[in-house]
């Protein structure tokens, strides 16, 4: 018989109530309206954590960069902890018991990377990533207007051209699958900055840009246009290939969910879609609320409508010059204090 599906207990202040952790993947918790949990506790931060399930009956913590941390067990977490039955977790000034009776069997001993890798080996390592694809729209009505040379031309541009932006950009590898193309970023078991989302974003916008400039270098008859799909989760680095010929690739649901992330940007009148753990990394930055849309769409594979949140390439022009002049602004601002000191 079945025993009580996966939740958190809050035991702080004297109460005791219950968080289910049954539906989805992906819990975020603070004091914000926007998170899945929100407590009124003022030392929790407004993103202060997100619990992710990374297989059924495997749940992860990770802080948000909290102004107060998070502890597991008594222990300040710096990097992805594993859940286990049991454990004490300490947010701000309330305390959550996690339990999940059908997995309370004892494991491997736990440490921060070790729990969260798993099996570690030369080819296999679970990590914290994201993922962007990109994938051409009406690729096949392009490819019956246009002549064959023409069109072998025009992607092999494309797929050089992109390539050198994602080299640039600091991702840890690139492929490319027909009209489509995936690079992977490796986060080393901390969440990602802020910055390293905007920089993310200003490098799908590079890349949207040069599919769109192939137009006049090849003649085509109407401009190339991309959509995208953005996922940040655990995937495992694995060799899909032979020992002769290794062919290192991301694995998991996290890169399952970046492609149907860019499929679903095809009839919803957007470009970009964003996984919620990707926008929660700019969640924090200014305005944001008036360039990104959030949905809970049905992704193909998936039971349950999952948080996406969508943007056109206009509005990310918009939200990223916006954040750059406002950098800017604080950078000059700095320097005038410092010549007045």
């Amino acid at each position: 018989m079945r025993t009580e599906g996966p939740h958190f207990v809050v035991l702080a202040y004297g109460a005791e109530a219950k968080f289910d952790l049954s539906n989805g993947n992906c819990w975020t918790i603070g004091r914000a309206d926007t998170n899945t949990f929100v407590f009124d506790d003022p030392r929790m931060s407004k993103r202060h954590a997100v619990v992710i399930q990374i297989e059924p009956g495997k749940f992860c913590l990770i802080d948000l960069g909290s102004a107060n941390g998070s502890r597991l067990n008594g222990r300040q977490i710096t990097k992805l902890a594993e859940l286990r039955h049991g454990d004490s977790i300490l947010l701000g000034e309330t305390v959550l018991e996690f339990r999940n009776p059908d997995f309370r069997k004892p494991g491997r001993p736990r440490n921060e990377s070790a729990a969260i890798s798993g099996p570690r080996t030369d080819c296999y390592n679970r990590r914290l990533i994201t993922v962007l694809v990109v994938d051409i729209r009406d690729f096949t009505e392009l490819a019956r207007r246009i002549e064959e040379s023409v069109l072998a031309r025009t992607m092999s541009a494309w797929c050089r051209e992109i390539g050198l932006i994602f080299r640039r950009s600091g991702c840890a590898m690139e492929k490319y699958i027909g009209d489509a193309a995936m690079a992977v970023w490796i986060h080393e078991g901390q969440i990602p900055s802020e910055g390293q989302m905007l920089q993310l974003l200003s490098t799908l916008l590079e890349i949207q840009q040069l599919t769109a400039n192939l137009q006049q270098q090849f003649s085509l008859p109407s401009p190339l246009r991309i959509g995208a799909g953005i996922n940040t989760g655990l995937g495992i680095m694995g060799n899909r290939g032979s020992e002769e010929s290794p062919d290192f690739s991301p694995l998991g649901d996290s890169v399952n969910a970046a492609f149907r992330l860019e499929s679903c940007t095809k009839n919803s009148g957007f470009d970009v879609a964003m996984g919620r753990l990707s926008f929660e990394c700019l969640s924090g930055a200014s305005n944001i609320g008036k360039h990104f849309e959030k949905r809970l769409l049905e992704l193909k594979g998936y039971e349950e409508r999952a948080e996406v949140w969508l943007t056109s390439y206009g509005k990310l022009r918009d939200f990223l010059g916006g954040m750059n002049r406002r950098q800017q602004g604080v950078s000059h601002g700095n320097s005038a204090r410092s010549r007045r000191a």
